[in-house]
């Protein structure tokens, strides 16, 4: 499984959400709006909104999600500043509501339809 966290700018965020919801398989994301303060060439820091976008997936998904958080995020023809994307091995992975483990946890639940309980 792998976590990924895609750092984007906010003016982009609807984009991105719209890509990935076109993605079978995804459970849900997960966005935290924050400010980010990145160095310019004058040597001063410029405030730029962005959005942190967290999707845990299983390992076949994690290149299609990266490829569309990346097309769907760039402004333009890219710009410094349209943000990164990290992604890490997920060790473990525990659903609260019943127990599952591991993908079972973040593969979307029957009784719900969704993965966020």
């Amino acid at each position: 499984m792998k976590e990924i966290k895609a750092y984007v700018r906010e003016i982009m965020l609807e984009q991105v959400i719209s890509e990935l919801a076109h993605i079978e398989g995804i459970p849900g994301i997960a966005v935290v709006h924050l400010q980010e303060y990145g160095h310019v060439q004058d040597g001063g820091l410029e405030r730029v909104k962005m959005a942190k976008l967290e999707v845990d997936v299983p390992e076949s998904l994690a290149r299609t999600v990266v490829d569309a958080i990346v097309a769907s995020g760039r402004t333009g023809d890219g710009h410094p500043g349209d943000g990164k994307v990290f992604i890490s091995d997920l060790r473990d992975a525990i659903r609260i509501s019943d127990g599952h483990r591991n993908e079972a946890a973040v593969q979307i639940s029957p009784e719900s339809g969704s993965s966020n309980e």
